[in-house]
């Protein structure tokens, strides 16, 4: 419940005694059926100790990397996305002209700007939701790039500031489009500027499997002392 992992319980088929344990996926990765990173089932013995043990030595820390590398990799994905547009958009407004060199009016060079901003803050919202979590694992004073450290903080304020224009945009209702468009993309930009520091950062910082713990014996009750024989 505390990290809110849903597993899921199942007889194995073809087996009168074993189960399979899987997990679904949290929120906001749910699209992500087939995906590379997620963990696969195990097989539980139908005893509960061993189950038990099994779920927590060997599933849930595979969960929990798997979770990682999957946030990281959408984040990745996205900050590339965001790059290519922009890129994109750079080279059409410097040259006033579509891709296909059509000529470019300013208006529409105004309607394209707005829509490549809108979509890069739609795309953005993948780094609001998986890169708190990431933040609070990375250590980089115990990582190789000490340095890192002020670039992260820089991050973690961007992600901040995009969480705080969310929560007026729901309780103060829309902002005037410039002012809106301005603080998103300070908040993208930060990411794009940086987020590869956060990327490697990242990936140093995946969970550890942690070590099994060693089984304690049963305890048997000692039998009960004889008397003394009668002399």
């Amino acid at each position: 419940m505390v990290h809110g992992t849903t597993l899921l319980l199942t007889e194995r088929p073809g087996r009168q005694l074993d189960y399979l344990i899987g997990a679904f996926a949290p929120k906001g990765l749910e699209e992500g059926y087939g995906d590379p990173h997620a963990p696969r089932s195990i097989v539980l013995p139908p005893f509960p100790g061993r189950a038990a043990q099994a779920v927590a030595d060997r599933y849930l820390p595979s969960y929990e990397q798997a979770v990682h590398a999957r946030r990281t990799a959408a984040i990745s994905t996205v900050l590339q996305h965001i790059r290519s547009e922009r890129n994109a958009w750079q080279a059409m407004a410097a040259s006033a002209r579509y891709s296909d060199a059509t000529p470019l009016s300013v208006n529409a060079l105004g309607a394209a700007t707005e829509e490549f901003l809108d979509h890069s803050w739609r795309s953005f919202l993948t780094v609001v939701d998986h890169a708190p979590t990431l933040l609070e694992r990375c250590r980089p004073a115990s990582s190789p790039w000490p340095q890192d450290a002020a670039a992260l903080s820089r991050l973690a304020d961007a992600v901040a500031d995009a969480e705080v224009l969310l929560e007026e945009a729901v309780h103060s209702g829309p902002l005037e489009p410039n002012e809106r468009q301005a603080r998103a993309w300070s908040a993208i930009e930060t990411w794009l500027t940086e987020g590869e520091t956060f990327l490697r950062q990242a990936r140093v910082s995946a969970p550890h499997r942690r070590p099994a713990l060693a089984v304690s014996a049963s305890l048997r009750p000692l039998p009960a002392a004889r008397p003394a024989p009668r002399r």
